[in-house]
């Protein structure tokens, strides 16, 4: 038989954020949206997802 999956609860530690802007090209911009959409997450999760 199949064991229910536990829930499992998410912990975020607030931190401080500032707003930053950036010049991205047009094209490039386009091209990032289209990766964050095929991984259903934001172009800045995207971003941040790089950064690690």
């Amino acid at each position: 038989m199949n064991e229910p999956e536990e829930e499992q609860e998410l912990h975020l530690r607030p931190r401080a954020t500032e707003t930053v802007s950036i010049k991205i090209p047009i094209d490039t911009l386009r091209s990032l949206e289209k990766v964050a959409a095929s991984r259903d997450i934001s172009v800045e999760g995207l971003l941040m997802l790089s950064k690690s």
